[in-house]
């Protein structure tokens, strides 16, 4: 369910499901919420996926719009 939900995010932008009357936020590579080591092209982890030493999901958000 979350890799779709990161592909549309992906695909349709983050405020996708914002309504006409709300305007959507500019995402900053400076927010706590964006993945500085995604921005830099080495997240930890996306480094291990699927193998014995798998750390899950990254909690921050990779955006290259940041």
């Amino acid at each position: 369910m979350e890799a779709q939900r990161q592909m549309l995010d992906q695909l349709m932008g983050i405020g996708r499901d914002l309504s006409k009357d709300e305007v959507p936020t500019e995402v900053d590579w400076r927010s706590d919420s964006i993945c500085k080591y995604f921005l830099v092209g080495f997240c930890p982890y996306e480094l291990f996926t699927n193998t014995k030493g798998d750390i899950g999901r990254c909690p921050l958000q990779h955006s290259t719009r940041a």
